[in-house]
């Protein structure tokens, strides 16, 4: 299949505590080392999907919400990279060693260490602007792409967004680009609807992202 030729704006929506993401999120990263792609990280909660009729979330401790807030709190004041720095750090923790990163005190910790204040923790739960930040990214990929979970992609400026691509294993280098240039086609043909294979036959285990 012929490579792009520009950059492609690609809209990816994830939630730090979900596995698949996380080996969806590794994969572009290495297919933008080969294809030029352009990776903008947008939010999404599972909380908000999976949450039952009346019950109203603590939106300091909950689920994702922390980590999402944080992520929220340095898109707003450093940007885009400066997001994807913090959730390779949060998912090299939770998906690579197992740690809990619903845990405050753990995405602390996390945050320093990736290069971070540990006080944009307690900044970004004490900004209420970082809750809406998520509510705002979570309900463009509901409305927009019907989104129901994550990894949700979809390129810059199009209604068509896609759940997945679901993957086992992280392809690298060539097998990542030419994996990106199947799924760039599939992202803009608004017959594709669904493609999918039981997940039961994989092996889902610790995955931590290349350094």
């Amino acid at each position: 299949m012929q490579k792009q030729a520009n950059p492609v704006k690609l809209n990816f929506h994830f939630d730090p505590l979900c596995p698949l993401a996380w080996r969806t999120a590794l994969w572009i990263r290495e297919a933008r080392k080969v294809r030029p792609i352009d990776v903008q990280w947008r939010f999404f909660s599972l909380e908000m999907v999976n949450r039952k009729e009346g019950v109203t979330p603590d939106f300091q401790k909950d689920l994702s919400w922390p980590a999402l807030r944080t992520l929220a709190y340095l898109r707003d004041h450093e940007g885009n990279e400066a997001v994807e720095r913090l959730y390779v750090a949060l998912g090299n923790a939770a998906h690579g060693q197992k740690q809990d990163i619903k845990d405050v005190a753990v995405i602390q910790e996390v945050a320093q260490k990736a290069g971070f204040d540990g006080s944009i923790v307690a900044k970004a739960l004490s900004d209420n602007s970082t809750k809406e930040a998520i509510i705002t990214d979570h309900e463009e990929a509901r409305s927009r792409y019907a989104a129901f979970g994550v990894p949700t992609i979809a390129i810059e400026g199009s209604n068509l967004g896609y759940y997945g691509p679901v993957i086992q294993e992280v392809p690298q280098g060539e097998d990542a680009g030419e994996f990106w240039d199947y799924t760039a086609y599939a992202l803009r043909q608004p017959n594709i609807f669904e493609l999918k294979r039981d997940r039961s036959q994989g092996s889902w285990g610790p995955v931590s992202a290349v350094k």
